[in-house]
């Protein structure tokens, strides 16, 4: 060691080695004092900083591959000279960027997600025009390039104030310093991805520790190579016949029986329980609006007004749980009704086309299909998704300039968003044709914009939570706007509307799965189609459209994992949601909660749903609660990886129920 730290390339990999170590550990200490009243002031804290340095070092190692190959193949004699020393204090300023830019960009990443870098941060690498937008207009841009410029010129003033540079250009360069810094520089690479893996951390009970625990960096490259978990590989698994006889059994009852005996379809046939309705139905999917903004979770800050309005004169699920975590996830529940399958949703991968969803009995009949979104819906491919099951893209590239009022980095204000869905059913009733429409708001999101003077609030206050609350209270008065203008026009007596949202505002937490953030609203709306109803029964996002086609009395088959609520089954069905981060998955009960991990991992506990504590569960109920979540999960992932999700599958099925009639009208 001695020896090879006499030489020009070793010194100068060392010098980016502390460089990149020290800002890495300072970042762990700033998230964690950012993070201080979440954290658990115990032994584990340690630990978790304990492998936080391991992975610190497992990454420099990395790092400073292009310094090693620099100083091996650059003379230490040209070094010496000026263009040399502002070689090293050029390399030494961008290197000092790099990591301030990293670490700059983590802290707000943490401050968003309460999390190290994941596939959201993949994500955004990918759709650099909305994330760049969203950015520039949520933070003041140039006083933090600034600011990050500065902090690099000072420590390369600090290098060259102590020697440093000088001390790298004293070193010796023979071709054996040489070749034991190229040898050397491509061994700990190596050996670093032999011995230090992201499933290796351990399992803290705070979830946060877990994520202190990371290096960002690495974090971010685990995550690029893992935007998809093969279930069969990384999961808890049954012998498949097993599974998929057990999944028939658990989603078949009297009312939805299983189509065939055939072990492999898990096809289901659905029965109205009357003559079938040909009401329109328009989906509100609204951006982060979490339940406890509302009041039926206890707010009385007055942020929903409207949103507390209609509940109260709707069919309302006050115990409604979210798939996921992410817009996309919660579009994935709402459409195909499925579990989250683990990793990315299923709408983001390249498979996610050509599905049997929601709209495939919609399109049977010969309704108007359509998806609404004030921003780019190439953005998460979501057009692609939506385009290929049979819905015409009206996102904000379909519109036209004068339909836009205000627009932000992620899309235009939700009521321009509305007005464009009500123009549109205008146009579906004025030719006799029913639609479903599925609209994504956008408002309540960074930067939280939206015009002025619809509100109490504004929208440019220096407070985050401030702009927060008034981008929430804005997207209600943007729901009411939409049911005050909707109720003059003549299809509204024939209009259901579904009001829910994608996920919750936040998903972090101290337990592995933090329950209360995935508690979301849901309602469906109209108080002369439907009777006002509270559903208090454990349930979730992919129970909603399953519901709605009772509402309709539809007769159609489905490999749907969700049920109708209101059906007679429903008083004698245990309550359960299906609840996920990108890796675990859970199923939740009324009798605890089993999550599922790579590598066959499990834990299940029973769970205060209110708060989101867990405690110790029973063996039995252990037992029973982990092989009834494989079950739903092993199965789910087969039906989309084996192609049985493809409509051109669909059809190629034995039809198990009459054609229906699209020829009618609504009425």
């Amino acid at each position: 060691m001695r020896h090879i730290f006499r030489s020009a390339p070793a010194r100068l990999a060392f010098i980016a080695f502390a460089l990149f170590f020290l800002v890495s550990l300072l970042s762990r200490v700033l998230l964690l004092i950012e993070s201080r009243h979440d954290v658990t002031w115990d032994l584990s804290l340690i630990g978790a900083f304990a492998t936080g340095v391991w992975f610190d070092l497992a990454t420099a190692v990395f790092a400073i591959i292009p310094w090693w190959l620099i100083g091996v193949i650059t003379p230490v004699r040209w070094l010496r000279s000026l263009p040399g020393k502002l070689l090293l204090g050029g390399l030494a300023a961008v290197f000092s960027i790099t990591l301030i830019f990293i670490t700059t960009s983590e802290w707000f990443f943490w401050d968003e997600f309460s999390a190290r870098f994941n596939f959201i941060a993949v994500d955004y690498l990918i759709w650099t025009q909305e994330v760049l937008d969203n950015i520039k207009q949520s933070y003041p841009m140039g006083k933090i390039i600034s600011g990050i410029a500065a902090s690099a010129a000072i420590i390369v003033w600090l290098l060259h104030r102590k020697g440093v540079f000088t001390w790298v250009t004293d070193g010796t360069t023979t071709w054996r310093d040489r070749c034991a810094c190229l040898v050397t520089g491509f061994a700990l690479p190596s050996l670093a991805v032999l011995c230090v893996n992201q499933s290796s951390i351990p399992a803290f009970t705070n979830q946060y520790h877990e994520e202190l625990a990371k290096n960002g960096c690495w974090s971010f490259v685990a995550a690029f190579k893992q935007m998809e978990l093969d279930y069969e590989r990384w999961y808890l698994k049954l012998p498949k016949e097993q599974s998929l006889g057990e999944a028939k059994a658990l989603l078949s009852t009297a009312n939805e029986p299983s189509t065939s005996g055939n072990i492999e379809d898990l096809r289901r046939s659905i029965k109205g329980r009357g003559p079938e309705k040909r009401w329109n139905v328009m989906l509100v999917c609204m951006e982060s609006l979490s339940g406890d903004y509302m009041s039926y979770l206890g707010n009385k800050s007055g942020i929903t007004p409207n949103l507390d309005r209609i509940a109260k004169e709707s069919i309302f699920f006050e115990n409604l749980y979210a798939t996921g975590t992410r817009t996309v996830r919660g579009m994935e529940a709402l459409t195909l009704n499925l579990p989250p399958t683990p990793g990315q949703a299923i709408i983001y991968r390249p498979e996610g086309t050509n599905l049997t969803t929601t709209f495939s009995p919609f399109l049977d009949r010969g309704y108007d299909c359509a998806f609404f979104y004030g921003g780019d819906g190439r953005f998460d491919f979501m057009n692609r998704y939506y385009s290929t099951n049979g819905c015409r893209i009206m996102d904000v590239g379909a519109w036209k300039k004068e339909d836009v009022t205000l627009m932000t980095a992620w899309g235009a204000c939700d009521e321009d968003m509305f007005h464009k869905a009500i123009s549109e059913a205008d146009a579906s009733f004025a030719v006799g044709k029913p639609f479903h429409y599925f609209c994504m708001t956008t408002s309540n999101h960074r930067p939280y914009d939206f015009p002025e003077g619809r509100i109490d609030l504004s929208p440019h206050s220096s407070k985050k939570s401030s702009r927060i609350k008034a981008a929430v209270k804005y997207s209600d008065w943007a729901i009411g706007d939409l049911i005050e203008r909707a109720s003059k026009k003549p299809w509204f007596k024939d209009t259901l509307f579904v009001i829910v949202s994608d996920h919750c505002a936040s998903s972090a937490g101290k337990t592995e799965l933090n329950i209360p953030k995935y508690h979301i609203p849901a309602m469906i709306y109209n108080p002369s189609l439907v009777p006002t109803q509270t559903v208090s029964s454990l349930c979730s996002q992919i129970d909603l459209m399953p519901t709605v086609f009772g509402l309709l009395d539809w007769n159609y088959e489905t490999l749907s994992y969700g049920h109708d609520l209101l059906s007679p089954a429903a008083e004698t069905r245990p309550g359960r949601a299906f609840i996920s981060n990108y890796q675990a998955i859970a199923l939740l009960r009324d009798d605890g909660i089993a999550i599922l991990k790579p590598n066959r991992k499990f834990s299940s506990y029973a769970c205060d749903r209110k708060t989101g504590d867990f405690s110790p569960i029973q063996p039995e109920a252990s037992e029973k609660l982990v092989h009834d979540a494989t079950v739903f999960y092993q199965s789910a992932s087969w039906l989309f990886s084996s192609g049985r999700l493809k409509n051109s599958f669909r059809q190629s099925l034995p039809k198990t129920l009459p054609a229906t009639d699209d020829s009618d009208s609504p009425k």
